[in-house]
Parts: C-alpha cells; structure tokens; sequence
C-alpha cells in the first residue's frame, strides 16, 4: 500500500511475529544496534506460535559440501534446482552449521540426536544430523518447546518492545514501491509505524486458513497441528505489494489424525508404535499397527517417510474421481491401544500446550466416539466402512508377513512385524497434514523478498516457515527450526545494516 504519512511511530527495524524466527530476528536486529518494535498478534497470556508446539529437533549439517550436495538432490527430485540460486543453498547449508555456535554463545542447551537425512537414497544424507533443544532459560509460567522458551527469554532480557495483540494489517511502501513501514491494528486502534531501515516478515503460514489451502494445497481436507492464528496474514500483505510466492502447494508431511469436539480445530500427529517418538522405542517388541486405504488393503511400508508419507495419499483414482488413500485407516491391536496414548504428548496439541488433555488410556477418546473398536476384523471393517472380507484377508497376510518375518509386500522393517491380534481390534481414520505450510515470499540468501517484477523489494526481509526454502521434500525432522535459527539471524542483520530507506 503507498503512504507518505503520516506516521503514529518510528523505530529502525519492525519485526512481525513472534515465533523463533522472529525473535532470533528481534535478538540480532537488536544486537547489531538497531532500536526493534516486534508486532504479534496474538495475546501475551495466550501466545501459541508454531514454535512452542514444536519437539524441538533442529538439523545441523556436519560437513557444509555434503549439506550442499543434499539439499541439491532434493531440490532435482521433482525439477526445481535450476530455478535455485546455489548461493542459498550454501548460506543455508552454512548458517544452519553455525546454530549450535550461536546457541552456545547465547546460553543455548542441545543434544546431539542419532537422526541423519531422511532420504538415504540422496548424496549427501549422512552430512546432517539432528540435535533436540533442552531446557534452558524461559520466561515465568512457560509451558512448550524448550527452544521457543530460550528463544523468548533473549528477547525479554533485552528489553525488547512486543506489541501482543496487534495484528499487522498492511505493508506500507513509498512511490518506488520500497517498503517504509506497516499497519497494524490493535487495542490502540489502527497505526501507522514507519521503519528507518526494514521490516522482517516472520508471521508463519497459512495452516489455519481454510480458503488459502483449498486455493493452494493439492487436495482437500488438509488438516495441520500447530497454532490457529497462522491464517496467510504474511502472504496476503507481501503479494499485496508485489511480491513473489513460491512453495504454496507443498508441504512437509504425513497422516494426521484430527478429532472434532475437542476444543482444537487442527490436527494431531499418531504414535504408531505408543513409543513416545517417531520409530519404535530400541529393545521394546511395538504392537500391532498396520494402514489402509479405503478398499482395506495396506498400500504403504508402514510408517513412511516421517516428512513425505502423505504425498503417498495424493494418488487419485481418475476414473471414479476419488482419492482412495484419503482417508486412510490405522489399525491397531489391543496391545497398541493399552500402551501408551495413541497421539504425541511431548509436542503438538496434546503436548504441553495443551489445547487438548489426552487420556493416559485412550479410553475416554473411545468413548467419545473418536476411536472405532470391535471383537473381530469384520465387524471393525463395517464401522470403518471398508469391505470386511479384504480387510480380514490384509490382516491375515500381514501376520503371515510376520511369522515369516519378512514383508513381502512393502519390505518394512522385521523389527516391527507384529501381528495384530487380541480380544479386540481399533481403527482411527487418518488424513494428510503435518506440522505446517512451507508457502510464501521467496527470499534469497539475504532473506530479502523477490518481486514479481524482478530483483527485490527494498526493505523487506523474511524469515521462518513464511516462504520456506524447502520445497517438494523436506530434509529431515528440525530442518524447520533450523531455517528459523539461520535465517532469523540473516534478516535480522541485514535489516540492521540497511541504510536505503527514504533513498
């Protein structure tokens, strides 16, 4: 939107949204000596970014050539890296090796995990590995990802202005279509901030908007856990202006669970295995767990890739017009449904944000209709509304599966071929999603924002899950947060160092 003025305020550099990239932003902008104002919509006692649902998992490239390598390969599975610039894959690979550094120098704490690159069938996977954030400072009463938690404490000891429920509504820019400033709209009424040196665009995704992922995700529903308040506010105000979207029809993912009634309108990841992780807990037998699409045949070596198992359910039946795979079924066995919650408690909307309380034994999810069960096969099938003779031949040939030892179908993992069996049998009906959206402005290795016109739109910086430089595959678990870390710190010295507002 062109303004000349008037304006309500000035500072150097406006920072929109508080999740980790926005305050790793916050934190350098500051550091560099820039006077920051940080605007978040969401209330300060009710602030739940994408950040603070996180597990904390963040990766960090051992070797910078061999991330390089990788992520290249990613970019060539489905054609897209002659449209990369090789010098944001290198930034990436770079800035993302020095996050422990930068942890370490700020009172960070991590573990390093035993978790490489996800796809090994890539040069360059055994380059990465993954660390997990532990707890460190946080502000008073913080419940969440650890990581956000340590990330917040560095923006409140600093003393840095957060503007909670104010929403930004416009961006402001001058007769050359440069930025100079932004409109928001809180308890205060509307106001006009101008910039001295950049605004950072850091305000998540579009998760929660209905509208934009039916416009831009390949099928529908879509169903994500993270936060309710990352309604595309970011891609609205930057293609108002301009600029140039990328990655809006992909998105890290897999089979996501989603329960209405419960209070929360998103989604909620599985646990397969009732392991407390992703894969099977080490030296612990899982229970039975298998899935199936809509004709009741497994389809999948289950569980899937951990971050592209849900572009498995896209394949469409074109002469009936149906996604067979959409939903898919769990099945599991009594002894799954006894171990352990059946959803993620250490993260996600069960996890310590709590937007919903899981019961320690499933049985109140049961008995709220969430979860199917029966004494036999067939009759589940029936409640399912899948063909009860081709589920009970599925299950049957996977336990044959099983006693051999060997998946003959799908070559899962020998470790977990257990049978389902026992005196009954659960179902919960599955749809894709994951933790977020990648789409949004796409930036460069200076995390300023590309223009539909060419070149760059002066001013304007972005960081995080708005316009993720991931695309069709995602690297590994944390490659999220890792983008955050990195270029959180990106935009935010470079909208610092800017000097060319109002030139």
């Amino acid at each position: 939107m062109h303004c000349t003025g008037p304006f309500d305020r000035t500072v150097d550099v406006v920072v929109l949204g508080l999740g980790d990239a926005g305050a790793v932003a916050a934190v350098t902008a500051h550091d560099e000596g820039a006077e920051v104002l940080v605007i978040e919509k969401q209330r300060a006692d009710d602030h739940r970014p994408n950040s603070r649902y996180a597990a904390g998992y963040f990766l960090v490239p051992q070797d910078v050539d061999g991330a390089v390598e990788y992520l290249s390969a990613m970019y060539a599975v489905n054609g897209e890296l002659p449209l990369i610039d090789p010098g944001l894959i290198r930034t990436w690979a770079e800035e993302t090796a020095a996050n422990p550094t930068w942890l370490d120098a700020h009172g960070g704490a991590y573990q390093k995990m035993n978790i490489r690159g996800e796809h090994p069938s890539l040069p360059g996977h055994e380059s990465i590995r993954v660390y997990k954030a532990q707890p460190a400072s946080a502000p008073d009463g913080y419940t969440g990802c650890p990581m956000h938690g340590f990330l917040r404490s560095l923006v409140a000891e600093r003393g840095i202005e957060v503007r909670y429920a104010t929403a930004a509504k416009r961006l402001l820019t001058d007769d050359r279509g440069a930025v100079v400033g932004v409109e928001t709209e809180g308890a205060d009424g509307a106001q006009r901030i101008r910039v001295r040196r950049g605004v950072v665009l850091a305000v998540g995704g579009y998760e929660a908007s209905e509208r934009l992922k039916k416009h831009y995700l390949p099928v529908t529903p879509v169903h994500f856990y993270g936060t309710e308040h990352n309604t595309g506010d970011g891609i609205t105000m930057a293609a108002d202006i301009g600029a140039e979207l990328w990655h809006m029809n992909v998105w890290p993912g897999h089979f996501v669970a989603r329960f209405p009634g419960a209070g929360y309108t998103g989604g909620t990841a599985v646990d397969l295995w009732g392991s407390g992780r992703f894969g099977p807990a080490e030296g612990v037998t899982p229970p039975g767990s298998i899935f199936v699409d809509g004709s009741g045949r497994r389809f999948i070596r289950e569980p899937g890739k951990q971050h592209t198992a849900h572009l498995s359910l896209l394949a469409m039946d074109a002469d009936q017009l149906t996604y067979p795979r959409i939903p898919t079924w769990w099945i599991f066995d009594q002894a799954r449904f006894e171990r352990a919650t059946l959803v993620p408690t250490y993260s996600g909307p069960a996890g310590p944000v709590q937007d919903y309380t899981w019961s320690a034994d499933n049985v109140a999810e049961l008995r709220r209709g969430w979860i199917q069960s029966a004494e036999s096969i067939p009759v589940l099938a029936r409640a399912c509304g899948l063909d009860p003779e081709t589920l009970e031949r599925t299950v049957s040939r996977y336990s044959e599966h099983c006693a051999a030892g060997v998946d003959a179908d799908f070559g899962r993992d020998p470790g977990t071929l257990t049978p389902i069996s026992g005196d009954r049998y659960f179902a919960v009906p599955l749809w894709p999603g994951g933790s977020h959206t990648a789409g949004g402005p796409r930036r460069d290795a200076k995390a300023r924002v590309a223009s539909i016109h060419g070149g760059w739109i002066d001013n304007l910086y972005s960081a995080g899950e708005l316009g993720s430089m991931y695309g069709l595959l995602y690297p590994t678990g944390g490659g999220s947060i890792a983008e955050c870390l990195a270029f959180g710190r990106i935009a935010g010295r470079n909208a610092a160092a800017n000097r060319t507002v109002g030139s």
